[in-house]
């Protein structure tokens, strides 16, 4: 992995400049590339969270909302996604049905990130998990990561890494995304249930419902 040649991108467009460096070089260097972030929600509105594995050199055993990884030479957004998903978890996604829904500029990383949403509604025991970059996967609910974020105290200690931003707004986008692409016929199946908008809980423990 740390030889792999990662895109660089022009900071102020995100698009690719045509240069490709060194993993290790652009991560030193903090030059300017892409990756994806990708969320999995459930019927049940659950969020497939993964926690690190415990020899990863950054936030070993930190539990994350997503998977997702650096755009590499030769791919776009959506191929990396698709390929990081395959990966990680050995979960096979239509590419129409890996829903891209927003792009950022994260000046702090350094990078252009975009966020893909899929549904998955299988048995995740089976999944065959890359162990060297997961130690393992759980869903939990929005209510359950939130207040695993309210609990976290030493500002140095890190346990959680949840959403783009803000879990509690990213939620709420992602619920409205999936609303949208279900009833446009994206997905097959019986997806009533994400179709019903359930109040979640927010950060004042005051039941919301999205905007």
């Amino acid at each position: 992995m740390s030889d792999e040649l990662l895109q660089i991108v022009d900071p102020e467009t995100g698009e690719p400049t045509g240069e490709h460096l060194p993993r290790k070089k652009v991560l030193e260097e903090k030059l300017w590339c892409r990756t994806t972030n990708i969320f999995i929600l459930n019927t049940k509105g659950e969020v497939l969270c993964h926690q690190r594995s415990l020899s990863k050199e950054r936030f070993p055993g930190t539990w994350s909302t997503h998977f997702g990884g650096h755009v590499t030479e030769g791919e776009s957004f959506k191929i990396s996604a698709l390929k990081e998903t395959e990966e990680e978890l050995g979960l096979k996604v239509n590419a129409f049905q890996m829903i891209p829904w927003r792009t950022s500029k994260k000046s702090v990383s350094r990078i252009w990130v975009r966020d893909f949403i899929t549904v998955f509604d299988g048995d995740i025991s089976k999944l065959p998990i890359q162990t060297s970059e997961i130690e393992q996967i759980k869903w939990f609910t929005p209510e359950e990561i939130l207040a695993e974020l309210d609990a976290e105290g030493d500002e140095d200690t890190v346990n959680w890494l949840a959403g783009t931003h803000d879990f509690y707004a990213d939620y709420q986008c992602m619920r409205a995304v999936l609303t949208a692409t279900i009833d446009a016929g994206i997905f097959g199946g019986d997806y009533t249930p994400l179709r019903n908008w359930q109040p979640v809980l927010g950060k004042d423990n005051k039941s919301s419902t999205p905007h």
